[in-house]
């Protein structure tokens, strides 16, 4: 059992050496991506962006026009949708519209601060293939070193030049495919959420009172 585990780490060992350098690069750059997503999946939990328990209780007490109490609310809260409130709740008796406006800065804001760091999947996404291709290169430029220092007189070390060039892209190319489709999970879901805080956010709007000159 211990000679098989061994045996096991050897083999990680030596394909990790097979890449080169860029392969150590590659795998960084993975590490950072994976980083970043689950950081997403933690930070973009629905239950942390909409509470419902912060709903419900906005709701009553702007239906009841305690903003007093809602302001209080909003400040301990401090959810996305509890900063957006706190903006329309901010501009009550201004104009209508110019509420609106504010609350759709408020929460392309917020959209944009829960989006932090995202498009570093996207950077990985692109970078890893061309480090991938960077160690191809190499590895088929050490192949050619070996012919023309001896011909091909000796194959083991003309293989390992063909397969760090082929293992560096493989690596790269499977690298950028799995940041690739974890930067486009995010990306949906904070299209998701982006339309759920609008929809909060307007309900929460029809609630506010007029300027008493919009509501003759």
């Amino acid at each position: 059992m211990v000679e098989e585990r061994l045996t096991l780490k050897e083999v990680k060992m030596e394909l990790l050496t097979k890449g080169g350098v860029f392969v150590y690069l590659i795998l960084i750059f993975s590490i950072f991506s994976i980083g970043i997503f689950i950081e997403k999946i933690w930070s973009l939990r629905m239950s942390k962006i909409l509470p419902d328990n912060f709903l419900i209780a906005i709701d009553g007490l702007l239906k009841n026009h305690d903003f007093e109490k809602s302001l209080e609310l909003c400040k301990k809260d401090n959810s996305p949708i509890a900063r957006i409130v706190l903006v329309a709740i901010n501009n009550i008796g201004k104009d209508p519209e110019i509420i609106k406006e504010l609350v759709e800065a408020a929460g392309k804001q917020e959209v944009a601060r829960l989006g932090r760091f995202e498009e570093g999947m996207s950077a990985v996404a692109a970078t890893t293939p061309l480090l991938g291709l960077l160690g191809t290169v190499f590895g088929i430029i050490k192949a050619f070193n070996v012919i023309a220092a001896g011909g091909i007189g000796n194959p083991s070390l003309l293989a390992s030049g063909i397969s760090e060039a082929l293992f560096a892209t493989a690596t790269g190319l499977g690298a950028a495919v799995v940041s690739y489709i974890a930067y486009k999970y995010i990306d949906g879901k904070l299209t998701n959420i982006a339309i759920e805080l609008s929809n909060a956010a307007t309900k929460i709007l029809s609630t506010l009172p007029l300027k008493e000159n919009d509501s003759l």
